[in-house]
């Protein structure tokens, strides 16, 4: 079986993580897997895969979140590219019993139909198309189409029945099924009991702009200010800091990200709401899994998911003040919350996890013609 992940590149993020999780777990299904990422990987990731025995190649010359070459005559053409270098790339991966794409975007399920009466193919989405490119949505549409008028051997999933649904405004002629999601939480279980105060809150994930990068420094001060301990993962790099405080760690890449989690009373996820009208979250996710209540912005794809689990606090509005409102409400009822986040968590593993994503794949997979 062969992994393909164009994103990954770097050790921080959501790729990484994920890719491990899946090859690991199909692993212990007895399958062989190989890792085709881009094709010039940051040396940590070369020498990180190296250490946990990931066998990874440097396929995929695009990197999925850069922009297309500004040269060509329109947009259009310039995404059209995109595919043309992925479908010719993927020539060096061998067909064999399946072609596995976790993290699977326009331009790549288009590169994957020139090759779709070759060899099976499973595919999870994590957002709707138009991010982060413009010409994302005809893309598509257009290869579902394509899709829909010939026989192939290519499943489109996404890793949640809100994404599910929301495919069928942009193609209905594909059938977009819905994926366990591959987030699993600290030991795979809920937390047996909560504490009985908020003291120790989390900041997890890659930490940038559209996840709130300017508030945490500012944030951070606060809480402190207010009694917490702070936990701080910064596995970009990216964030400012201000001298050192026994009340606040920071971290960098954190090889089991659920367990760490897992060891704070609440997470603050300050992201900007309109980056995730149409994508999910990992760190959400995590915390649902481990039972963690999360403090999140209204209005957007994660916030939909928190309702459906009763799980968290929204803050409605991009402030440090809106955010610690919402602090203060989880404080209010945190007994309360903390027992909603662990039926939340029990809720999650009936549907959910990686070892659930494989087994649906194995089962896919010798159904598929």
């Amino acid at each position: 079986m062969c992994l393909l992940d164009p994103g990954l590149k770097p050790v921080a993020g959501h790729h990484f993580d994920l890719d491990l999780r899946l090859l690991r777990a199909l692993a212990r299904c007895g399958h062989e897997v190989t890792v085709h990422g881009h094709a010039r990987p940051d040396p940590a990731l070369v020498t990180m895969a190296e250490h946990v025995g990931m066998p990874f190649h440097a396929t995929f010359r695009v990197y999925p979140y850069s922009f297309p070459p500004l040269q060509m005559p329109s947009p259009s053409d310039a995404y059209r590219a995109l595919e043309l270098a992925t479908a010719q790339d993927l020539a060096a991966v061998a067909k064999n019993d399946l072609w596995l794409w976790p993290t699977l975007s326009p331009y790549q399920l288009a590169a994957a139909a020139h090759h779709a009466d070759s060899v099976r193919q499973i595919g999870g989405v994590w957002g709707l198309p138009r991010f982060p490119h413009g010409p994302d949505a005809l893309s598509w549409a257009t290869t579902a189409r394509k899709l829909a008028e010939t026989p192939h051997r290519i499943v489109v999933g996404a890793y949640d029945e809100l994404l599910c649904q929301s495919y069928q405004g942009f193609a209905p002629e594909l059938d977009v099924k819905r994926l366990p999601c591959p987030h699993d939480g600290a030991t795979n279980k809920p937390r047996p009991t909560g504490p009985t105060c908020l003291h120790r809150i989390g900041f997890f994930g890659h930490q940038r702009p559209a996840r709130g990068i300017d508030l945490i420094p500012e944030l951070v001060t606060a809480l402190v200010a207010k009694g917490h301990e702070v936990v701080v993962q910064d596995s970009s790099g990216q964030l400012r800091r201000k001298g050192n405080d026994a009340r606040v760690t920071v971290l960098e890449y954190i090889d089991d990200f659920p367990a760490e989690l897992a060891r704070c009373d609440a997470v603050i996820w300050p992201s900007h709401w309109e980056s995730y009208t149409s994508s999910l979250s990992g760190v959400v996710s995590e915390s649902i899994a481990t039972g963690v209540p999360v403090i999140v912005p209204s209005g957007c794809i994660p916030a939909q998911i928190v309702t459906r689990y009763g799980c968290g606090v929204f803050f409605h509005n991009y402030s440090s003040v809106a955010i610690l409102d919402a602090v203060a409400e989880a404080a209010r009822d945190f007994a309360g919350l903390c027992a909603r986040a662990r039926e939340a968590a029990m809720a999650w593993h009936d549907q959910n996890g990686t070892d659930r994503l494989v087994a649906w794949i194995e089962q896919h997979t010798g159904t598929m013609a």
